[in-house]
């Protein structure tokens, strides 16, 4: 059984809900809710992504706990952080991804 979260009320303009009914229709998806559902769970992914290839690039995080908070592997974000030009690694990511894979 799936647990649904909290209810939020959202306004959308008259642009917005029109491009929404057009890729529905074309899409034939009937379920508005669970469509706006995949959509918001799409975008914040990719928000999340963004924010996090910034602070890997600003060094702020290591890239393993990028992928930790953004629950993908450690292959997957840095595929992302290549297609993005982002360097990698330096000495600090090292000695911060092991600190993190000890658990300190």
């Amino acid at each position: 059984m799936i647990e649904m979260g909290d209810v939020l009320s959202v306004r959308m303009d008259k642009d917005l809900e029109e491009r929404l009914a057009f890729l529905m229709t074309q899409r034939k998806i009937v379920d508005k809710s669970a469509y706006i559902r995949q959509l918001i769970d799409r975008s914040l992914s990719a928000e999340l992504l963004d924010y996090l290839a910034e602070q890997v690039d600003a060094k702020r995080i290591s890239i393993w706990k990028a992928a930790s908070i953004a629950k993908i592997s450690l292959r997957a974000m840095m595929e992302e952080l290549s297609r993005r030009n982002i360097e990698m690694y330096d000495e600090q990511a090292l000695r911060e991804d092991l600190l993190f894979a000890e658990g300190k």
